[in-house]
């Protein structure tokens, strides 16, 4: 069957359990964090920006497992349990600390949390945005790093550091954006509190485009062990790099597809989520265009 062993099926089963360990654990954490009851807001009060929110973790979370089980087995099934168990819960803490990092530095003037109890979807929808790209940014830098095991990890968490501090700059570059398209003089984070959906769909779809053509600096940057510091320079470097071309792709390839169109206008004061979901869509597609042919 392919190679398919009584070692491997031993190491797949492990695989599976620690995973979905870790699948329930995050349901225990997303509830112990937010100071809520997660069965409480799902079912008895129907909150779906809560439900929203709960699954983007999820997401974010089967990313980063694609990233951790890319390589091989380990030498046992102790250490492979180990590890992906390890790896996971190193991924969950990495993931709330990105996207708190983006919350309260890119978005600061709006409490996303507190949004999302109430039930603002446009909030739900931008944290979705942050976590998932926060996920792919550590699955890019999981697939990056070639070492095995245990060794490998700081070089990841360098990497996850300088992917964050790009992707704060998306942000910023989004709000600003918004600042100077918008008519009526009111900021992003405003639109977030009035729940402005095309807003967030356009936002989310922006954020995960551009998350998904950083992975590309997994392909373009060489990754040596002897030489870590200018290994994570090419990488800093290929991402930006990566950034500027996706931003240009994304504004010349809208421009065509909505010719005539006043996007902003649209989004922002006439709160059409068509527009809005045509270029979440684009942003996606020309993300993952750039994972696919320029990274690993």
């Amino acid at each position: 069957m392919n190679g398919l062993t009584l070692w491997t099926a031993q190491a797949l089963a492990i695989d599976f359990i620690v995973i979905i360990a870790l699948f329930v654990s995050l349901k225990l954490i997303k509830g112990w964090v937010s100071n809520l009851h997660a069965n409480d807001e799902i079912t008895k009060r129907d909150n779906f920006a809560f439900g929203l929110s709960f699954a983007a973790g999820l997401a974010g979370l089967a990313i980063v497992l694609t990233g951790i089980t890319s390589g091989n087995f380990a030498d046992t099934l102790l250490e492979e349990a180990m590890q992906m168990g390890g790896y996971g819960l190193v991924g969950i803490a990495l993931i709330k600390l990105g996207h708190f990092f983006q919350d309260k530095v890119a978005l600061r003037k709006v409490d996303l949390h507190f949004e999302i109890v109430k039930g603002n979807v446009t909030a739900a929808l931008i944290e979705f945005g942050h976590i998932v790209t926060v996920a792919i940014l550590i699955r890019s830098a999981l697939i990056w790093v070639l070492t095995e095991g245990w060794h490998g990890l700081p070089i990841v968490i360098a990497a996850f550091i300088i992917g964050n501090i790009i992707m704060l700059l998306v942000s910023q570059y989004r709000v600003q954006l918004f600042k100077r398209t918008n008519k009526n003089g009111d900021c992003l984070q405003q639109a977030i509190k009035d729940n402005n959906l095309a807003v967030g769909v356009r936002y989310a779809g922006f954020l995960i485009g551009s998350g998904l053509a950083i992975t590309a600096a997994t392909g373009l940057a060489p990754y040596n062990a002897d030489n870590i510091n200018m290994s994570l320079l090419y990488w800093a470097g290929a991402a930006i790099f990566s950034l500027v071309m996706f931003i240009l792709l994304h504004l010349i390839t809208i421009k065509i597809i909505l010719s005539g169109t006043d996007i902003s206008d649209e989004v922002n004061r006439q709160k059409n989520v068509g527009v809005a979901a045509i270029s979440a869509t684009t942003s996606f597609a020309i993300g993952l265009t750039m994972a696919t042919l320029l990274g690993n």
